[in-house]
């Protein structure tokens, strides 16, 4: 069966976001002092962290592989993909909320919560529930 393109848009989306995820997160933990990043410490005397290490571990496992698990369920059109995606998307939409809220507000964190909640719609539009069928009649692989 072949993907529509909102469905390639939505694993682009969840790949991306991973490799941006994991990649960042990696990069934090590396140095937490934020120097690859130019992500100064400063920036976090609103939350418990005094460094980027534990928010960079954070990212990576979190975000990073949340994103990772979903992309690879929608590519296997499997049964959960639909839910691991919705909440890949509202994790994502949630965490950017927060940082605007207790570190700083850039421009960034506008666009990956748009990416959040477009990994949201794509996944409620384009994968079937976890209790349906694929359109061909077959039960999705488990």
């Amino acid at each position: 069966m072949r993907r529509t393109p909102e469905e390639r848009t939505l694993i682009g989306l969840e790949f991306g976001t991973a490799a941006a995820a994991l990649g960042g997160g990696i990069l934090l933990s590396l140095r937490p002092d934020g120097a690859f990043l130019h992500a100064s410490p400063a920036v976090l005397r609103r939350t418990p962290f005094t460094d980027w290490r534990v928010p960079g571990l954070l990212l990576a496992a979190g975000c990073g592989g949340g994103y990772l698990l979903a992309g690879l369920l929608t590519l296997r059109r499997h049964r959960a993909a639909r839910l691991v995606s919705i909440a890949a998307g509202t994790a994502l939409v949630g965490l950017e909320a927060w940082e605007v809220a207790f570190i700083e507000y850039q421009p960034l964190e506008a666009i990956f919560a748009a990416v959040g909640a477009a990994v949201v719609v794509l996944a409620l539009r384009n994968l079937p529930a976890s209790d349906q069928q694929v359109s061909s009649g077959a039960s999705l692989p488990a």
